[in-house]
């Protein structure tokens, strides 16, 4: 995706967000250096089934895992409240991947990292959360290759007694495409030396 520029950023915002301009100044700084995240606006269903029309940010952020670089797939929310409030994210796991529930990401993937649960503008924002996901990410990986045998997705919640993958650790190898004409991806080999390829899904 191209980059776009701060008034173009702004026009995308909904009226209803208060901080428009430094809003769009955030975004424009976070994809001119994390060029596989993409901005834009969807609805956003809460969780008493409620729905806004939210800008958010879905891609992949490059982490350092093992020596190797991997592109974990994400997605921000903003609220119409930021920057006040901190974004809601989530890891977005693509059909190759299941969660690794951890101490911060749930089942669902949502994210509860300790510099959301500290959010304080203007020492928090947009691009300082990334940077903390990069080094997070590379310490306590939240997604794992999907064992063979699980190649599908499932609709039911992942816990780890009902469904185990392969540790991180057992990912020998990581290519990573990063080509500008392509959608970023990255090839894994498990244990067992076969590779697991997947294209960039993360779909907000």
């Amino acid at each position: 995706m191209a980059a776009m520029n701060v008034g173009a950023l702004k026009k995308m915002l909904p009226k209803r967000y208060q901080h428009r301009d430094l809003i769009a100044h955030e975004i424009s700084n976070v994809i001119s250096e994390y060029k596989h995240l993409n901005p834009a606006v969807e609805p956003y269903v809460f969780n008493d089934g409620t729905t806004k029309q939210l800008i958010s940010l879905s891609g992949t952020v490059p982490v350092f895992f093992l020596g190797k670089e991997v592109n974990i797939p994400v997605c921000l929310w903003l609220l119409d409240s930021y920057p006040k409030n901190p974004p809601i994210c989530f890891v977005k796991p693509t059909s190759e991947m299941m969660i690794l529930i951890g101490q911060y990401v749930d089942a669902n993937g949502e994210l509860f990292l300790p510099y959301l649960k500290e959010w304080s503008y203007p020492q928090s924002d947009l691009y300082g959360l990334i940077q903390v996901m990069t080094v997070v990410f590379g310490e306590e990986p939240p997604v794992c290759v999907r064992p063979p045998t699980q190649t599908a997705p499932t609709a039911a919640p992942l816990n780890q007694e009902s469904q185990q993958c392969a540790h991180p650790e057992s990912w020998r190898q990581t290519e990573v495409n990063s080509s500008l004409d392509e959608e970023p991806y990255f090839t894994l080999k498990a244990g067992d030396e076969q590779p697991f390829s997947s294209q960039n899904e993360s779909h907000c």
